[in-house]
């Protein structure tokens, strides 16, 4: 069995050398795509039917920490893409046979989150809508989406689904011009008016929950929301990991402008790095504890309690709080030079504010679970 952090680690240095096209052209490098394939990256969470390693999401969280170090971009895909992967997971037999039949590791970029509308059609369900933010969306053969379920013209309603289908019957809008992650190429996906049949969906609320009817894997029936806010960590924090090195290393050899002094001496400095790499520390231990929670949830019957849902979630927000504030922290250290498009920790402190924004990571409404749970207010499984 791989070794997912082990694989990982041995394409870091051949990762650092297509960070520069993947920000340039604002689309995940094809030679990353490949190095990726190569580790056996786009493997770690797909079937073990198919030739996949079907690992817990440990496995996954700890690859993508290490292809951070590389490249932010490829983990930020490899994240995306591989999530995508968990909830294909829990499609009926026919559509998995599709999807993975002929390669375990395919790419699947798609946005869960309902953006787009479904409704019954003979055969299967018409979809239409539009989904920003599909990293990687110029990669791989497949697309998922998240749709909700309206009444067609025969009055006939329909579940809100979890969609995944082949990419080239939807439309990649090229919309992603931003602050940071530019390597991500996180494009919209379009649908008018695009016919499915019904193998290659699945209820959104069964999905979510872990209780699709026949689908045996435990690792296929952990809830997605918790699963997916805690594969985020893997790149948040490897993420904030590699800044900080970058400016320790570089703070090692520079001298304050008018005193001449080695900023290494200075208190200040030694307590920006020091409170900095705690503040990482803090993040991947409670990263670890998601982890468990989640592989307990697999020794059990789903649906996973909801005190443990809320408790994964607020791991996740709190987790993705503390990154940001070291990464903003050692940006605020790191002098003037670091304001120009060329420094490495000016591209360091715009993606980690672009990729914190993700909803799932949300400080206000997770606070707002977590307090609940903890203060014994009711919770329903919509929120978590």
């Amino acid at each position: 069995m791989i070794d997912a952090a082990a694989s990982a680690g041995t394409i870091v240095e051949a990762l650092k050398r297509t960070e520069a096209e993947s920000e340039a052209h604002r689309v995940l490098s094809a030679r990353a795509v490949a190095l990726l394939h190569e580790a056996g990256m786009t493997r770690i969470v797909s079937p073990a039917s198919y030739g996949g390693y079907e690992l817990p999401v440990r496995a996954l969280v700890e690859a993508e920490r290490v292809v951070a170090h590389g490249s932010t971009a490829a983990s930020w895909v490899l994240m995306v893409c591989a999530a995508h992967t968990f909830i294909a997971g829990r499609l009926p037999r026919r559509g998995q046979d599709e999807i993975f039949g002929t390669d375990p590791g395919m790419l699947i970029p798609g946005v869960p989150s309902p953006r787009g509308t479904c409704q019954r059609t003979k055969g299967g369900y018409i979809l239409n809508g539009r989904w920003p933010y599909a990293s990687g969306a110029d990669h791989g053969d497949w697309v998922l989406i998240g749709c909700r379920g309206i009444r067609n013209a025969a009055d006939e309603s329909c579940p809100s689904l979890i969609v995944v289908m082949p990419k080239a019957d939807v439309v990649i809008d090229d919309t992603w011009f931003t602050l940071g992650m530019r390597g991500t190429g996180s494009k919209d996906v379009v649908l008018d008016n695009v016919a499915i049949p019904e193998h290659y969906a699945v209820p959104m609320a069964e999905a979510q929950m872990g209780t699709v009817p026949g689908v045996e894997s435990p690792l296929y029936r952990l809830p997605i929301r918790p699963a997916l806010a805690t594969m985020l960590l893997g790149t948040i924090v490897g993420m904030a990991e590699r800044g900080l090195q970058t400016f320790i290393d570089q703070t090692r050899t520079r001298r304050d402008v008018y005193t001449g002094t080695m900023k290494v001496d200075s208190a200040g400095m030694q307590r920006r790095v020091a409170e900095a790499s705690a503040e990482i520390a803090c993040a991947w231990a409670l990263t670890q504890q998601s982890c468990d929670l989640l592989e307990q949830a697999m020794r059990h019957d789903p649906p996973m309690p909801i005190a443990a849902r809320a408790q994964v979630r607020w791991n996740a927000a709190y987790a993705t709080h503390l990154c940001r504030q070291a990464a903003n922290r050692v940006f605020e250290g790191a002098g003037a030079g670091a304001a120009h498009d060329s420094h490495v920790l000016q591209g360091f402190f715009r993606d980690m504010n672009t990729a914190t924004h993700h909803a799932m990571l949300d400080f206000d409404s997770n606070v707002e679970i977590q307090g609940k749970s903890l203060l014994g207010v009711e919770l329903n499984d919509a929120m978590v």
